[in-house]
């Protein structure tokens, strides 16, 4: 087996994939059946070359479908806990989330206008791996999608708006939040 550089840097994903909850999201046979190689594989082979293999026998937009599923429950559910143990105000989430990734080699600004922060990232170390790697569009589900529901299960009260992302072959992710009134 290859080196799984995908399990050195992404590693905390594995209990998403693993969660047992999981395979109550789906009713479709296909579905279960590549959440379940999914849940059982995740942990015990080349993640890169077990998502490939299910892209072959199930199709990628089958394999992407059960992904952003697992994705979304899983992310709004975590980050749903978050947000009722800590402060869950725009800036809390700011200082949780995007502070941490500077300290990870992302390089981004951002700026206050009013009740939204908008920030521009120029460089992603997930977005590097994935272009060396060839696995930009597994990443684009694996990570970039978990923005969405992260934001939604924080906090309700916080839009969030991306048009754009590295991972998707631009210049730059523009990600802008806004805090919506009570």
């Amino acid at each position: 087996m290859t080196t799984d550089v995908v399990a050195e840097q992404i590693g905390w994903m594995d209990g998403i994939f693993t969660h047992a909850e999981n395979r109550n999201l789906f009713d479709d046979e296909e579905q279960l059946a590549i959440q379940s190689e999914l849940s059982n594989r995740w942990v015990k082979e080349n993640r890169l070359e077990l998502l490939n293999d299910l892209r072959e026998r199930f199709g990628e937009a089958a394999v992407f479908t059960v992904i952003d599923k697992i994705i979304d429950s899983n992310c709004r559910r975590d980050w749903e806990q978050i947000g009722k143990e800590k402060d869950n105000s725009l800036e809390n989430f700011i200082k949780i989330l995007w502070e941490p990734l500077q300290e990870s080699g992302f390089e981004y600004s951002f700026e206050k206008e009013g009740n939204s922060i908008k920030f521009r990232v120029t460089k992603c170390p997930m977005y590097d791996l994935a272009r060396e790697i060839g696995a930009e569009k597994w990443f684009y589900h694996l990570l970039c999608l978990t923005d969405g529901p992260t934001v939604e299960g924080f906090n309700s009260r916080i839009e969030f708006n991306r048009t754009r992302t590295l991972m998707q072959g631009y210049a730059d992710c523009n990600h802008c939040y806004t805090e919506l009134s009570s």
